[in-house]
């Protein structure tokens, strides 16, 4: 069942405003060895998508977007999923990024399945930390979900047996998803800087973990990845359809007017919808990359989709419209067409004269 009528985000319960930190049930050895084996993901296989020529003619028309308005199209990856019809479309979609704090989709996917497993015993353990991951992009608070789902914790260098079980544990994360068809995904580091641990960079056995550093090991994934991962979540398949549910909440960005002065991390696909239009998503943002992963629907269910876009470059990271803009000309192609041309005037002005145009 997809979501509609898209839900609404629930107020944090009162355990948020006073955890600071996710307090952890003393753990046996035997809980470990099972966290260990216990950690999958049940929806072993990729969803059965047809390609579509009308997809891929809105996603061509978005590079062509990027293009006319200066950027590299190299860096770029987009995936298209249009739910109602079961279609995809994409631009370099199985291309491996740095997948920034969209990384965090998965963490999250992750913790439920040990809560509905039973490994987790009490969500509001950790419910504070989950929130402010999604809703905010807290970085310390996404250390500690990733320390929680792997059984791990950050410091300094291991030497010998002790970091080769260090490694494998947080390696378990990767097999999670791996083992479910997720080909090449690596979601095993912490996003930085995570201030409570003094981690501004990694250093110590997250540094170590990374290789050789002059082609360090990062995380990694597709568009077509994150994609895969929406739609799963939104048609109630991802862990179980109570978990699914409460991750689309999670993810649930609130368009009313007065939440428009939002940072523009907060709101980028959003920042040009229609009020009426809802929206949950995931934003990763760096010095060096710009990328989100949403689900878009009206109201009416007559619109819905998943537009996920990777820009893997300075250029993208500098510019605080254009992933608003490739998001607004999607909904115009993806809708009924009585929506305002924003991305119809925009593109056809800087097709005709190569040169940025203000925002209508």
């Amino acid at each position: 069942m997809i979501i509609f009528p898209p839900p609404i985000l629930p107020p944090a319960p009162l355990v948020f405003s006073t955890l600071v930190q996710a307090a952890s049930p003393p753990t046996t050895f035997l809980q470990l060895r099972q966290n260990l084996t216990a950690l999958s993901y049940n929806v072993t296989t990729p969803p059965k998508l047809q390609q579509s020529k009308e997809l891929q003619t809105i996603v061509d028309e978005v590079v062509s977007f990027a293009a006319v308005k200066g950027l590299p199209t190299a860096p770029l990856s987009i995936t298209l999923i249009d739910i109602k019809s079961g279609e995809v479309a994409g631009y370099k979609q199985e291309q491996l990024r740095y997948p920034a704090s969209v990384v965090k989709l998965f963490w999250m996917a992750a913790i439920y399945d040990q809560i509905e497993k039973g490994i987790l015993s009490n969500e509001q353990s950790v419910y504070s930390d989950l929130y402010k991951m999604i809703q905010y992009s807290n970085n310390e608070s996404s250390s500690r979900i990733l320390d929680r789902i792997t059984d791990t914790k950050s410091g300094g260098k291991l030497q010998g047996k002790n970091y080769q079980n260090w490694l494998q544990k947080r390696n378990g994360i990767n097999q999670t998803f791996q083992s479910a068809g997720y080909k090449g995904i690596n979601i095993n580091q912490k996003v930085y800087p995570v201030p409570y641990l003094n981690l501004y960079l990694p250093k110590g056995r997250d540094l170590q973990m990374r290789g050789n550093p002059k082609k360090p090991l990062r995380n990694q994934m597709t568009t077509a990845h994150a994609a895969r991962l929406l739609y799963e979540i939104v048609t109630n398949q991802s862990v179980s359809p109570e978990a699914s549910q409460k991750m689309a909440k999670l993810l649930t960005r609130d368009l009313s007017q007065e939440n428009r002065s939002t940072p523009e991390e907060e709101l980028l696909f959003g920042k040009y919808l229609p009020d009426d239009v809802y929206l949950a998503s995931k934003a990763g943002w760096t010095s060096t990359d710009q990328h989100e992963a949403a689900y878009v629907s009206t109201r009416d269910g007559e619109t819905a989709y998943i537009l996920v876009v990777f820009g893997s470059d300075r250029a993208y990271a500098r510019n605080k419209d254009i992933l608003a803009q490739m998001s607004r000309l999607v909904f115009n192609r993806m809708s009924d067409g009585q929506r305002p041309a924003f991305g119809d005037t925009l593109l056809r002005n800087t097709l005709r004269d190569g040169r940025s145009r203000s925002v209508p």
